[in-house]
């Protein structure tokens, strides 16, 4: 309780101390990195004024179908230390945003905070690593963009589907999951990453246990140390691992191929868990309780799934839709 009172006060002090030179109405909203575009995207699209990646990248399946013609076409106009092009103050001036949300998760999040204070546009800084912050995340972000009415909406949403999640798990054994990335399968993260949050908070115990040794993760293992993991679940990063997975016959000697419990994490239109850990964990962590702990999780994961794309990407899926973007139909 105390914890939650300590994180509560702190992002009220955050959001204070910016807001004397936020703009109480901001009409241009920026994102110094993925997750804060997307959560941008979520709440009101029609603010953003450009991104800073790409928005077609391996790592999604971006599309019109799914997303706004106008988030598609949206320019690049800067990055950050760490994420890639490097920063473009001059480019995201001329662009001339109101306001701009900054990952607090990160860690060059500070220098990134210093370079926009030189350029004096209005910021505030949001924590989005952990998925219990995401709901009061959420709603300081909408707050911070005038959209106080969509920010209540998705930010109670996310916080009773983390709850069902949290009493859904009471009392079970996690299930030893292995995270599978690179093109072979053996790159992975330590149990302490960012990028296994959604996964273990979704009763999940990565078998993986280290601290992580670089920026990116990515780490290394051979496949006699996975072989001596022989974890009950692998998650594949993306359809080319999982590929790779299913095809190799070394692979069939682990317990999570033989019963048929490898999945690959959906990235329509965003990755669902990772890379980057946006919004999209919200699903992403009902799908991945579905999968670890199928008799315990109770909801139609079809209708889940529905709920949340129409709710936070105005998509209305039918079934099949569905059906691929989930794996079950090529």
């Amino acid at each position: 309780m105390l914890k939650k009172t300590l994180t509560l006060l702190l992002l009220v002090l955050s959001f204070t101390l910016h807001s004397k030179v936020i703009n109480e109405n901001p009409k241009k909203v920026f994102g110094s990195s993925p997750p804060m575009n997307y959560l941008i995207y979520a709440i009101n699209p029609s603010k953003m004024v450009g991104l800073n990646f790409y928005a077609n990248n391996i790592n999604n399946n971006a599309d019109v179908k799914f997303l706004k013609q106008s988030f598609l076409e949206l320019p690049v106009i800067g990055s950050f230390p760490g994420s890639g092009q490097g920063i473009n103050l001059e480019t995201i001036i001329k662009h001339n945003p109101d306001l701009i949300l900054i990952w607090e998760d990160v860690y060059f999040y500070k220098r990134v905070e210093e370079q926009i204070r030189k350029a004096q546009i209005p910021s505030i800084t949001i924590p989005f690593r952990k998925i219990e912050s995401m709901p009061s995340s959420i709603l300081t972000a909408a707050k911070a963009m005038n959209e106080h009415k969509r920010g209540k909406i998705l930010s109670d949403y996310t916080k009773e589907r983390i709850e069902y999640i949290k009493n859904m798990l009471q009392e079970l054994e996690p299930v030893k999951y292995y995270y599978a990335e690179g093109a072979d399968g053996l790159a992975t993260e330590c149990s302490d990453s960012m990028h296994v949050e959604a996964l273990n908070f979704a009763g999940g115990e990565n078998v993986h246990k280290c601290t992580q040794s670089n920026l990116k993760g990515l780490e290394r293992i051979s496949f006699e140390t996975l072989v001596g993991y022989d974890p009950q679940v692998i998650i594949a990063q993306n359809r080319l691992v999982y590929n790779t997975i299913l095809s190799n016959p070394l692979w069939k000697h682990l317990q999570a191929v033989k019963n048929k419990r490898v999945y690959v994490v959906p990235s329509t239109p965003f990755n669902w868990i990772d890379r980057p850990p946006s919004f999209m964990r919200i699903i992403g962590i009902e799908w991945l309780a579905h999968n670890f702990h199928p008799t315990h999780y109770k909801n139609d994961i079809y209708t889940q799934i529905a709920k949340f794309y129409k709710l936070f990407l105005d998509v209305e899926l039918t079934q099949e839709q569905i059906y691929q973007i989930i794996g079950e139909k090529e």
